[in-house]
């Protein structure tokens, strides 16, 4: 339930005195009139009585009028941005330039530059960033009634980027009803690039310091457990099919034995040396490693150890089987519905219609739209020699009842499978179907951060792989090696904790331990020997 709007119910947060793995200082959380929503405003401070004395401060402004009058300063001293700036002003007529490039040609440039610079998905990824930007902006200029595709300066003010920081945020141009801090970073990430890169060929004054949103440093999810695991690999007929089964669980189980992301498993070859491949030793001294290709994430050539339980599952296929890609998943099975009202007639009989009749007439027949007419002749690459430009008549019905025989009878009511291996974004898709099916959740939702319902996906198997490494006692360095982090603060971020707790709790238990057996006055004394016996009986007899 959204908290109720109270003027004046401010807390401080974090509600403790900072310690020195706290980076940020004090936060207020409140309820701001001027945008009609709780919002947070740092006090620019680590010091807790100051902190205090900001918040009595920005209660009394609130409820005296000063905070709206002042349009959003919390005290007299210190001046901050509100949580949603306002829209960039209208420019005014003989505003000068630096130059004449719009929004959309340095958009195209920049295209232009990445193009040979970037991999295709990074690509990809950078330019549907910078375009959600421009609709955004182009939102904000309609509303405002400004010329679309303006210059470039006045997409790339500070107020105009933190316009969009926040729009961001706020979910537009999602699916989503909101983003998260994290997503919204990386999105902004790939804009400042593109604002830099206007920065450096003239076309923009400056670069605005646009300032990063707080997160968490935390996982998108947890490490799976055993008996989570077993679970999506009981449920994994469910969600593909019981004829392809086997093969999606078999990719489960690399991922799980692996440490791999999602990627690298669809990038895992047996004999192909420009992918990731095993290399088995000739001495039986050596171990079997993996060569990872610069191809993967961290843009490195790498040699990693492979892990026991990943040698166990390569090594039960027999050798003359070692041929091409180690995973092929297949297709999910899915069934058309038999009540179905439309069906696909064969290419037979579609190319027999296309001679005698219009794609109004062959669609009516169908149960679809001469658009969808035109698109299965399409794919059929069947071409008329005449294109009829009215109406040819009607099919008789006893003629469609045997288009739709022959058309299930084809189809055996299932889908065609297709021959094209599964891309990688499918596969994790339909992973992560596997996880919802089995009912892992992996993160539980919190409007406060932002976090939605999360379950399991093929990233959190490769988490429970690391977490059993850091739970056998491997070290933090040797983890790093094996999942291969560009930087080793991703690997100390993420599991040194982990780490560092459990050497921690086995430092203290050692300790507590070794105390209570010095205290104990029961402690047994140690055993005589016969000799000492012998002499302590004479000393007794002699009493």
């Amino acid at each position: 339930m959204p908290r109720k709007p109270e003027i004046g119910n401010i807390q401080l947060y974090p509600n403790r005195p900072l310690k020195q793995t706290d980076r940020n200082g004090y936060v207020l959380k409140f309820y701001c009139p001027l945008h009609q929503k709780r919002i947070r405003k740092s006090c620019g401070t680590r010091d807790r009585r100051e902190a205090r004395r900001i918040m009595r401060e920005c209660r009394e402004r609130l409820l005296n009028g000063n905070y709206i009058e002042s349009g959003g300063v919390i005290t007299e001293a210190l001046e901050i941005q509100t949580h949603v700036p306002s829209p960039a002003p209208e420019p005014q007529e003989g505003v000068e330039y630096l130059s004449d490039m719009r929004w959309q040609d340095c958009v195209e440039h920049y295209y232009e530059h990445c193009k040979k610079r970037f991999r295709n998905k990074s690509l990809d990824n950078s330019m549907s960033r910078i375009g959600i930007a421009g609709r955004i902006l182009e939102n904000q200029r309609k509303q405002k009634k400004l010329q679309e595709n303006g210059n470039i300066e006045e997409y790339t003010t500070l107020t105009a980027l933190e316009y969009l920081q926040d729009r961001l945020l706020a979910g537009e141009e999602s699916r989503q009803d909101y983003r998260a801090p994290t997503t919204v970073n990386s999105t902004m990430g790939a804009i400042m690039a593109f604002v830099r890169y206007c920065y450096r060929h003239d076309w923009i004054r400056k670069v605005p310091p646009v300032t990063k949103l707080s997160v968490d440093d935390v996982m998108k999810g947890r490490p799976v457990t055993n008996e989570e695991f077993e679970k999506m690999i009981e449920v994994t007929p469910e969600i593909v099919g019981k004829q392809p089964a086997d093969s999606w669980k078999i990719v489960l189980q690399i991922l799980w034995e692996s440490a791999f992301r999602i990627s690298d498993v669809m990038n895992f070859s047996w004999d192909d040396e420009r992918k990731i491949h095993p290399v088995w030793p000739e001495r039986q001294d050596l171990h079997p490693t993996l060569i990872i290709p610069s191809t993967q994430k961290n843009r490195k050539n790498q040699e990693i150890p492979m892990l026991p339980g990943l040698q166990e599952l390569l090594e039960q296929v027999p050798e003359k089987e070692r041929r091409g890609w180690v995973v092929d998943p297949q297709p999910m099975e899915y069934q058309i519905e038999t009540d179905s009202e439309w069906f696909r007639p064969t290419n037979t009989d579609l190319a027999r219609l296309a001679e005698q009749y219009s794609n109004t007439a062959i669609g009516r027949a169908c149960g679809v739209s001469d658009t969808t007419i035109r698109n299965w002749l399409g794919k059929a690459k069947i071409k008329r020699k005449v294109e009829f430009n009215q109406h040819q008549g009607e099919i008789a019905s006893d003629a469609i009842a045997k288009l739709r025989k022959r058309a299930e009878k084809q189809s055996s009511r299932q889908a065609q499978r297709t021959e094209k291996r599964l891309s990688t974004d499918r596969v994790s898709r339909i992973i992560a179907q596997i996880g919802e099916q089995a009912r892992i959740i992996v993160q539980q939702p919190d409007e406060e951060t932002g976090r939605r319902l999360k379950y399991a996906t093929a990233h959190d198997l490769r988490r429970g792989c690391a977490h059993r490494l850091i739970n056998a006692g491997i070290s933090a360095e040797t983890l790093k090696v094996i999942l291969r982090h560009r930087d080793f603060s991703t690997t100390e971020k993420f599991y040194g904790a982990t780490k560092a707790a459990q050497a921690a709790a086995s430092e203290v238990r050692e300790k507590l331990e070794d105390k209570n057996s010095k205290n104990d006055p029961t402690e047994i004394m140690p055993l005589l020997s016969a000799d000492e016996i012998q002499k302590l009986k004479i000393i007794l007899n002699s009493i």
